[in-house]
C-alpha cells in the first residue's frame, strides 16, 4: 500500500540569511492590475493602510489595500485623472482630471465625489498642503498653478509659472511650493504666504516628478530627458548633486526617514533606489512597462509603482525588516513585518504575548502589538514553524512642559520651541488635527514651524514619538494679527511727554510700540486700547506708529504730528 507523502511548509524568516551588514534592497513582492494607464500614486499616512493610483484612461482611481495586497477600481465620474493627493486627515482625495480641466474632491471612505472644481487646462500634478488648508494643481496647458481652498472648495489664486508645469511638491514646513516646468527646463519656487513665484531654478532637463525630504531641506527632481536626478538645496536654491538613474525618470518619492529615494524610470522599466547619504543608486529593480508614479508607505518598507504601459501596480518591499522597531508601551499601533514564508501566520508574538494580526501575505504581516515594557523579541509562527526573533522596543511616552511662545498668528509659519522629556524620537507635532514636522534639538527640546489655522482660537498641541502621542496636550492660542485704526489725540508738542491712546483690534499681546522705529513706553488697557507716552522728536512733523504683538505687526503711517 502506497503511503501519501506530506510536505512540511518552509520555516518563516524575518532575518537576512547573509552575514553581511549591507542595507536591504527593495524586491518585487506583487504585481496587481490597476485600471488602464495608471499615472499618479498617493499613499495614506493615517487610518487604513491604503494606496491610490489614478487610472487615466479608465476614469477611475484604483484603491490598493497595502496589507492584503489586493486592489479594487471603483467607478467614479472622473475624466482622465492624472494626479491624486490625500488630505492629512485621510478623509478626502483630490484628483486632477487632465481631460476635464477640473479637480474632483472625493470622500475617501465612500468614494463619493462631493465637489468638482474648475481649474486651468490639463491639470496634472496635485498636492495638498501639510496643514490641509489648500490644494495646489499644476495646469500643463495654461502654464499656471491653481490654489484651491479646501475649506471653501474654490480656487483662491492662479499663479503664472513656467512652461508646461507638471508636478507639484508642498514643503512640509508649509513655507514654499515647488513646481516642475517640463517645457521650461526649470523649477518655480512659490511662497505660500504671498502666492507668488519668488525664485526660478534653471539647469534642469524636462523635469517631471519631484519629492522633498521631510525636513524641507532637499528636493529630488527627475530630469526626464537627461536620465538624471537633480538634488536641490532649498535654502541656497542651487543644484548640489546630479545622480545618473535609468531612462526617462518620471515619478519620485522620498522614504519617511529621508534615507532613500525611489525613482520610476519610464523608459527602462525600472526603479532606481537612491541612498541619500551618498547620493548614489544603491540598487535597480525591474518593474512593469513604463513605470510612471511611485509612492511609499508610512512604514517605509513598501513602495507602489504605477506601470502606465502595463496597466498594473508593482509592490516593492524591503524584506526582513520591522517598522516601526519601537512603539508605545500601551501598544495599539500598527507594525509592519516583512520576510519570507510568512503566509498563514498563526501568531506574531511580542515576547510571549501575541499581537493582533491585521493582514498577512507571504512577504508581509501587519500586526497590532499588545501592551508591554522594555524590549520584546518579536517572532512569527506559521504551520512551518517559528521564525528567528527580532527585537521590538516598548518606549515610554514623552512629556510636554511648555510652548515658547504659546501664542501666534492665524497665518502660522512662526517657529516655536517645545520643552519636555523623551523627545529624541519625535516625528510629528499636531496643532489640533493639523500635523507639522519637528526638529529635534535634544531629548528635552524640539522646535517646529506652526501651521496656519482657519480661524483664531485655542488648539491642543501633542507630540508623537516612538512612545506614542503625548497623553497630556498643551494649549496653543491662534490669534488674529493686530490692527491699528486711530490715535487720539493725534497731535502734540515736539518735547513729547504727553499721553495718547492707540485704538485698534487684537492688541492684548503687544510687546513693542515704536514711533518711527524708536521704542516708546506703553501700557495695555484692553484688547482694543493702548496708552502711550509720546517721546520727544527732533523737529515738527509726522511719524509712523507701529505695534508688534505675538501675531504680527500693524503700522499707521503719518499717524502722529509733532507741532
Amino acid at each position: 500500500m502506497k503511503t501519501q507523502e506530506t510536505t512540511t511548509p518552509p520555516r518563516p524568516s524575518i532575518h537576512d540569511a547573509s552575514a553581511t551588514l549591507a542595507a536591504p534592497s527593495p524586491q518585487v513582492i506583487a504585481t496587481l492590475p490597476a485600471g488602464t494607464k495608471p499615472l499618479g500614486v498617493a499613499t495614506s499616512p493615517l487610518g487604513p493602510p491604503l494606496a491610490y493610483a489614478a487610472s487615466n484612461a479608465s476614469g477611475t482611481v484604483s484603491i490598493l489595500d497595502t496589507g492584503t495586497l489586493t486592489i479594487s477600481t471603483p467607478a467614479a465620474p472622473l475624466i482622465a485623472p492624472a494626479g491624486v493627493a490625500l488630505t492629512p486627515d485621510n478623509v478626502y482625495l483630490y484628483v486632477a482630471n487632465s481631460g476635464g480641466n477640473t479637480v474632483s474632491v472625493v470622500q475617501r471612505n465612500l468614494f463619493a465625489v462631493t465637489n468638482t472644481i474648475g481649474v486651468g487646462k490639463s491639470p496634472f500634478g496635485i498636492q495638498v498642503s501639510p496643514d490641509g488648508l489648500f490644494a495646489y494643481v499644476a495646469n500643463q496647458n495654461s502654464n499656471t498653478l491653481s490654489v484651491i481652498s479646501t475649506v471653501t472648495r474654490a480656487v483662491v489664486a492662479t499663479i503664472p509659472v513656467g512652461i508646461k508645469p507638471t508636478w507639484v511638491v508642498a514643503a512640509p514646513n508649509d513655507l514654499e511650493v515647488y513646481v516642475t516646468n517640463q517645457g521650461g527646463n526649470s523649477l518655480s519656487v512659490i511662497s505660500t504666504v504671498t502666492n507668488t513665484v519668488v525664485a526660478t531654478i534653471t539647469g534642469l532637463s524636462a523635469p517631471y516628478g519631484a519629492a522633498i525630504t521631510n525636513d524641507s531641506r532637499y528636493l529630488y527632481v527627475a530630469n526626464s530627458t537627461a536620465n538624471t536626478i537633480s538634488v536641490i538645496d532649498t535654502v541656497s536654491r542651487t543644484i548640489i548633486a546630479t545622480i545618473p538613474v535609468g531612462t526617462t525618470p518620471w515619478g519620485v518619492t522620498v522614504t519617511p526617514d529621508n534615507s532613500h529615494v525611489y525613482v520610476a524610470n519610464n523608459g527602462s522599466d525600472t526603479v532606481s533606489y537612491i541612498d541619500t547619504a551618498t547620493n548614489t543608486v544603491s540598487s535597480t529593480v525591474a518593474v512593469g512597462h513604463q513605470p510612471t508614479g511611485v509612492g511609499v508607505a508610512a512604514s517605509g518598507l513598501t513602495a507602489y509603482v504605477s506601470n502606465n504601459g502595463a496597466n498594473t501596480v508593482t509592490i516593492l518591499a524591503l524584506i526582513n525588516m520591522i517598522s516601526p522597531a519601537a512603539g508605545p508601551e500601551a501598544g495599539g499601533n500598527i507594525v509592519t513585518v516583512t520576510g519570507t514564508n510568512l503566509a498563514g501566520a498563526t501568531a506574531v508574538k511580542f515576547g510571549q504575548v501575541p499581537g493582533t494580526i491585521m493582514a498577512n501575505t507571504s512577504n508581509q504581516i501587519l500586526v497590532v502589538p499588545p501592551p508591554g515594557v522594555g524590549v520584546a523579541q518579536l517572532t512569527v509562527t506559521t504551520p512551518g514553524g517559528t521564525s528567528n526573533p527580532k527585537p521590538y522596543v516598548y518606549a515610554p511616552s514623552s512629556e510636554l512642559d511648555s510652548l515658547v511662545p504659546g501664542t501666534g498668528p492665524t497665518a502660522g509659519r512662526n517657529i516655536i520651541s517645545i520643552e519636555g522629556n523623551r523627545f529624541s524620537t519625535a516625528t510629528q507635532v499636531r496643532f489640533g488635527s493639523v500635523p507639522a514636522v519637528p526638529t529635534v534639538v535634544s531629548d528635552q527640546l524640539i522646535t517646529v514651524t506652526v501651521p496656519p489655522a482657519a480661524t483664531p482660537g485655542l488648539v491642543p498641541v501633542t507630540v508623537t514619538t516612538a512612545g506614542g502621542i503625548t497623553p497630556q496636550p498643551i494649549t496653543y492660542a491662534y490669534i488674529d494679527p493686530p490692527f491699528l485704526s486711530a490715535v487720539s489725540p493725534s497731535t502734540g508738542p515736539v518735547p513729547g511727554g504727553n499721553v495718547i491712546n492707540l485704538y485698534g483690534l487684537n492688541l492684548s499681546t503687544t510687546s513693542l510700540v515704536t514711533f518711527n522705529d524708536a521704542p516708546v513706553q506703553y501700557s495695555v488697557q484692553s484688547d482694543t486700547v493702548l496708552t502711550v507716552v509720546v517721546p520727544p522728536n527732533p523737529a515738527a512733523g509726522t511719524v509712523d506708529i507701529t505695534v508688534t504683538t505675538d501675531s504680527g505687526t500693524s503700522t499707521l503711517t503719518s499717524a502722529y504730528t509733532y507741532v
